[in-house]
Order: C-alpha cells, then sequence, then structure tokens
C-alpha cells in the first residue's frame, strides 16, 4: 500500500470513529439545532421532484423555517433557483428568507418561472459540439455546461447568496475522494483544504456546473488553485503540494447522492427528497455492459449505506428525520398517484438535461408534492391544524391513464417527441 493510501485511510478512520461516536451519543442531539433539507441528484427529473417538494413545504410553513439547503446534481439545480429567486424578488436586502417566504405565491414566483430552464436542453449541444475532443479536453464540455447555467442563474457567485438560509451544493473531490462544498462560508473539503476567498472567485454556475457533471457524459471539473490558495486541509503527506494543484471535480452524487453530508452531525431535523430511481435487478451479458453494472452496485451500496445512517441516527433521537423517495412505499390510498403507475412510468422517466415538456414538467411536481405530503403526515406534530389542504398543483396530470400515454416515451435519452418539439 502506498504511503498516500495509508494516510487517507487513518484520516478516513478517524473521521468515521467520531461520526459514530456523535451519532451513538444521543446526549448530544440538544446540541443541534436548525432544519436542514437535502436534495438528491437526477438531472431535471429530481429537480422537478424538488420542486414539487419545495412547493408543500412552502403550504405548510416548514420552508420559511428551513436553515440549510445541501444538495447535489438535479437538486443542486432547483437549490440554486430558489437562492436566486429569493435574491431576485425580495423586496429589500433587509427581507429575510423567512418573512419573504410567507408573503410570495410560490408556485407564481417560483414553480412556474423553472418551467422556461427545464424546457432548455443544457445537454445535447455541449456533447455534440465536443464529441470529437472531449476525452482529452473535458472542461470544454464544462464550461458549455456552465454557459447553459448562467442563462438561468446570471453572473452571480456563491459570497452573493445569502447568509440565511445557508445553501450548499455538493461535489466530489476525485483527487482525495471525499465531498467537495461550494457554500458561501467555504469552498473545499476537509482535506485538500478550503480555499480562502473561494466564495468571492467562484460563479454560482460554476458550483452547479461541478455539482452536476454527472459521469460519463460530462467529465471531471479542475479546479484551477495553487497548493497555497488552500488552508486547514488535514492531508500534509509528501505529494500534497501535487495533489492539491490537481484537483478534479465530479457529479456530487458520485461521493453522496442524498445530499446529507453536510446535515447529518449538526442539525435538529433533517428532511431528505430522493429522486433516485430503484436499483434494477438485472443480468448483463456484454463485457461493457458487466463493467457498468459493477459500478451500479457499488453506487447502490453507497446509498443505501447513506439512507442506514440517517436512519439509524433518527431512529436513535440523535435528530428528527423526514424522508421521501420518488419511488418510495407509499399506502395505496394515499393520495397522489398509485405506486402501480409510479413503479412502472414515473420511475422510469431519464435522468437527464434535455428538454423536459410541459407534462413531465407537471407529473413531477404533482409527484414531489404528494411524495411530501406522505412524509410529513407521518411526522403530524409538524403538521399546524391551519395548514392549507394538500391539492394536486396540476389537476389536469391527476388522471393515470393519460399520464401513461403523455410519459410512455419519456424513458429514451434519444428518439423522443421533444426531439420534433412536440409539448
Amino acid at each position: 500500500m502506498k504511503s498516500t493510501d495509508v494516510e487517507l485511510e487513518r484520516l478516513r478512520i478517524r473521521r468515521e470513529a467520531l461520526r459514530a461516536e456523535l451519532a451513538a451519543d444521543t446526549s448530544r442531539a440538544t446540541e443541534r439545532a436548525g432544519r436542514a433539507l437535502c436534495l438528491s441528484g437526477g438531472g431535471y427529473r429530481a429537480a422537478l421532484f424538488h420542486l414539487g417538494s419545495l412547493l408543500r413545504l412552502h403550504e405548510t410553513g416548514l420552508l420559511a423555517g428551513t436553515t440549510l439547503f445541501s444538495s447535489v446534481s438535479g437538486g443542486s439545480i432547483v437549490s440554486a433557483w430558489l437562492a436566486c429567486r429569493y435574491l431576485d424578488t425580495r423586496t429589500s436586502s433587509d427581507e429575510s428568507f423567512a418573512a419573504w417566504s410567507d408573503r410570495i405565491d410560490f408556485r407564481a414566483s417560483v414553480v412556474e418561472p423553472f418551467r422556461a430552464v427545464a424546457a432548455r436542453d443544457l445537454r445535447t449541444w455541449p456533447v455534440l459540439a465536443t464529441l470529437a475532443h472531449n476525452w482529452l479536453a473535458p472542461s470544454h464540455r464544462i464550461a458549455l455546461l456552465e454557459r447553459g447555467y448562467i442563462r438561468a442563474l446570471g453572473e452571480r457567485t456563491l459570497d452573493d447568496l445569502p447568509e440565511a438560509p445557508a445553501f450548499v451544493f455538493c461535489a466530489t473531490d476525485l483527487t482525495f475522494g471525499v465531498n467537495w462544498e461550494f457554500s458561501r462560508r467555504r469552498v473545499g473539503d476537509y482535506l485538500a483544504g478550503y480555499l480562502r476567498d473561494g466564495a468571492q472567485r467562484t460563479r454560482l454556475s460554476a458550483a452547479v456546473a461541478a455539482s452536476s457533471s454527472f459521469p460519463p457524459v460530462f467529465g471531471p471539473v479542475r479546479f484551477e488553485a495553487a497548493p497555497g490558495d488552500y488552508q486547514r486541509g488535514s492531508y500534509q503527506g509528501d505529494d500534497a503540494p501535487l495533489l492539491r494543484s490537481r484537483i478534479e471535480l465530479s457529479d456530487g452524487g458520485v461521493y453522496d447522492n442524498l445530499a446529507t453530508e453536510p446535515s447529518l452531525r449538526r442539525y435538529r431535523e433533517v428532511l431528505v427528497s430522493d429522486a433516485g430511481g430503484p436499483f434494477v435487478f438485472e443480468s448483463k451479458r456484454w463485457w461493457l455492459q458487466k463493467l457498468m453494472r459493477y459500478t451500479q452496485v457499488m453506487s447502490n451500496q453507497a446509498e443505501a449505506l447513506r439512507k442506514r445512517l440517517f436512519f439509524g441516527q433518527a431512529g436513535s433521537g440523535a435528530m428528527i428525520g423526514a424522508y421521501w423517495g420518488l419511488t418510495g412505499d407509499r399506502d395505496e390510498g394515499a393520495d397522489g398517484y398509485s405506486p402501480a403507475l409510479v413503479r412502472e412510468v414515473i420511475g422510469r422517466i431519464r435522468t437527464d438535461l434535455d428538454r423536459f415538456l410541459d407534462p413531465e414538467f407537471e407529473v413531477l411536481v404533482n409527484h414531489g408534492y404528494f411524495a411530501c405530503v406522505d412524509a410529513l403526515w407521518r411526522q403530524d406534530d409538524w403538521i399546524s391544524p391551519n395548514t392549507q389542504a394538500a391539492t394536486w398543483p396540476y389537476p389536469q396530470r391527476a388522471n393515470e391513464n393519460e399520464v401513461r400515454r403523455w410519459l410512455r416515451y419519456s424513458h429514451r435519452r434519444v428518439l423522443h417527441r421533444r426531439w420534433w418539439g412536440a409539448s
């Protein structure tokens, strides 16, 4: 084993031991405070599912009291959008997020304007334009992806984000193999260290692009910084300067697709919106298919461990947790779409950054809304008796037979009706 591996393993063991100690010691629960909302990855599918959940959280008043938004990939798109809508539509720089949330028509101010964002294809042109040389210079494709985010989010830097609530966009540090954080407070990770003036020098669009650079379509993001720009890094091996000069970032879902890393040890209430798809049971015969299957199995294991950590802490009383998923178990009589429709149609919608049509937009918002309703119903002490009753955000998309017809091609990444401008 190389000295680098030994050093990293020692640091990981120390970190995991501390995490286990904190999780087991329920007396520390009283030291926790605040409410965190974790938004998973999954391209536009995830962004629209989360958008529906945000709408319901707004109706219950829980959104106004949220103090941390942690996100990866598709979750980062909608989280950044929420931050920008708050900054763009508040009455003054002194209007708090809670006051803004209580005042606005959330559907008109946040949900509906996102329809135009999801209607943009951020994937096809960057892929086609760089097809010949992406394997050699992936930064060009990432730059085109970021340009698409600039159209939606503007030229803001992380320093322009509000002080409260905190917005954290997670990527994966491929160099050190840990979670990389983009936020107003800091940019970096505990092994590489944190960049001096990182929030001032990093655009919000670049953070979202790094968080959503899903492999193999988008290659890793080379983070341009000199070794001396980092501070408080735990890794002190002889090769530390070389490693810090070659930091590469990938989709945050590679390390933690639930985006729970920034929240589980600090917050009293943790809500997780999970738009990840189900693990499909299948056998692969071709060698490339088998290679991809290995990756899928390892990813499934990592996500399962994240869920166990979340439910373990919630079960021990260390924190109060609520979880809802795209394909999670729901009662047959629950409001919203039936389990059969979710399993057979909605759960198969592609995870991508190409154009999403109006039926896809509205069905996913509906589904995220009612998945959140169901999860919060199980935590009835969170819901005030005066809370607005749950109603379909888009009742014209409630008919399940029609949903099956509208979404019959939504699992396809190519040869889809959207290529011919259908709506």
